[in-house]
C-alpha cells in the first residue's frame, strides 16, 4: 500500500470515528458515508485545481451522470463531503490551533517522531 492509501485510510478512519463519536452517534450507515468521502477525495486529487466547492459540483455531477443514481444519493454525497469539510477537518484545525497555542504559551517545543 503506498503512502498515499495509507493517509487516505487514516483520514477515513478519523472521520468515520468523528461520525459515530459527534456528529449522529445512532448512524447505522456511516460506512456510506465515509465511502462518499473516499470517492470525492480520489475524485479531488485527479481534479485538482478548484476550489472545495468547484470540486463537490464537479463530483456530484459525475455522480449523477451514473446509471440509477436516486436524487438523495447525491444530497447524501453532498452532506457527507461538507461534513468532512466543514465540520471533521474543522473540528482538526482547531485542535491543531490550540495545541500550537498551549506550545507557544509554555514554550515547549513538540517532537515529530518523522523528523528524527
Amino acid at each position: 500500500m503506498g503512502h498515499f492509501e495509507e493517509r487516505l485510510n487514516q483520514v477515513l478512519a478519523g472521520y468515520a470515528t468523528f461520525l459515530r463519536v459527534r456528529i449522529w452517534p445512532w448512524l447505522s450507515t456511516s460506512r456510506t458515508w465515509v465511502r462518499w468521502v473516499r470517492e470525492f477525495l480520489l475524485f479531488a486529487r485527479d481534479h485538482g485545481g478548484y476550489t472545495f466547492e468547484q470540486t463537490l459540483d464537479l463530483f456530484l455531477a459525475e455522480v449523477g451522470g451514473r446509471v440509477r443514481t436516486k436524487p438523495w444519493q447525491l444530497q447524501q454525497a453532498s452532506e457527507a463531503s461538507r461534513i468532512y469539510r466543514y465540520q471533521y477537518r474543522g473540528a482538526n484545525m482547531a485542535g491543531l490551533l490550540h495545541t500550537a497555542s498551549r506550545v507557544l504559551v509554555s514554550g515547549t517545543r513538540l517532537r515529530n517522531p518523522d523528523w528524527g
